[in-house]
């Protein structure tokens, strides 16, 4: 009888430790961080947080998507900060891509774009190129026969290397302003005199183009027309398909290299789940902020193909890669 009880007490033992270490790998059971590299306000800020949000309602009770602002080298310190934290699942981020590509070809980056583990993307944004109404210059061909265009924008190891790729192309002499602290600065610029023009992304140049501030003369990065500007023509349509493989602005949403493939699983269908979420779809139709959602597997080939393009520029680019 005491041996029976043995072997029983002994099965319980095990029943016991494997049901403690499932439980013990249960996923996830603590926060999960969500580094953003720009300042509270802007728009990766409000785009993470409204995801965020979603994304709780698919948790584990106690369990939050804690959204931090760490601000730095257009957001390059931030892909440091995610590229580098624990492969646990509990640190992910918003990649600006494919700008943050461009410095690690040519400078010493603590991350790899091309090792991310991408989860999804939130928005393919096309980018605009838009004419200052203080400018003389009012049409794309104006641009074209001009022997110079003044260029506003904070600098080139960000979104904004989509300019001198656009303009290069398009066959613009253009002269850069640099030294603008963020996009709000070189708009306000460009408004008051000191530039012609500036390519950024249609969400950031919107309020402007629809007050009358600027002229949109090319979209960029999207084969359809805007509905809320259709009188201006894509790149493609204007001659220029390369342009719309190039240039748009992708927030996608990734997390360090290495993490378990449950692990990645569970982030992926997660973050799925929110973009689809009722209450995630109705915020983006009522602040007019757009949703393209991809999943992990569109994110990642449309990345690998865009960041090979990127390569076949690399004589370009290291022009204004310092």
């Amino acid at each position: 009888m005491g041996k029976r009880m043995s072997v029983v007490a002994g099965i319980g033992l095990v029943l016991s430790m494997c049901l403690g270490g499932a439980a013990a790998a249960a996923f996830p059971d603590k926060n999960i961080h969500w580094i953003v590299g720009f300042k509270p306000g802007g728009g990766f800020d409000i785009y993470s947080r409204a995801i965020a949000q979603s994304m709780e309602k698919f948790l584990p009770d106690g369990v939050h998507v804690v959204v931090e602002n760490h601000p730095g080298s257009a957001s390059q310190q931030a892909a440091s900060m995610v590229y580098n934290a624990d492969p646990d699942g509990y640190t992910i981020g918003i990649w600006p891509m494919p700008g943050l590509y461009v410095p690690q070809m040519f400078l010493d980056k603590k991350y790899d774009a091309r090792k991310v583990t991408w989860l999804g993307t939130v928005l393919r944004e096309p980018m605009l190129l838009a004419i200052s109404k203080t400018s003389t210059f009012r049409t794309l061909k104006d641009l074209q026969a001009a022997d110079v265009v003044r260029i506003t924008l904070t600098g080139f190891t960000g979104p904004e290397i989509a300019a001198p790729i656009t303009l290069e192309t398009l066959g613009i002499r253009a002269k850069y302003i640099t030294g603008h602290k963020n996009s709000k600065e070189s708009i306000l610029a460009a408004m008051r005199g000191d530039g012609d023009a500036m390519i950024l992304s249609y969400g950031t140049m919107r309020k402007h183009v629809l007050k009358g501030d600027f002229i949109p003369v090319l979209l960029l990065g999207d084969k359809q027309r805007n509905p809320e500007i259709p009188e201006v023509p894509t790149a493609t349509e204007a001659g220029y398909p390369q342009l719309d493989e190039l240039v748009a602005a992708w927030r996608s949403i990734g997390a360090a290299p290495g993490i378990a493939p449950d692990r990645t699983q569970y982030l992926k269908d997660l973050l799925w789940k929110a973009m689809h979420d009722e209450e995630f779809v109705a915020w983006s139709k009522k602040s007019k902020r757009p949703v393209v959602a991809l999943n992990a597997e569109e994110t990642e080939a449309g990345l690998k193909a865009v960041l090979t393009r990127y390569e076949e520029l690399r004589p370009l680019l290291k022009k204004y890669i310092q």
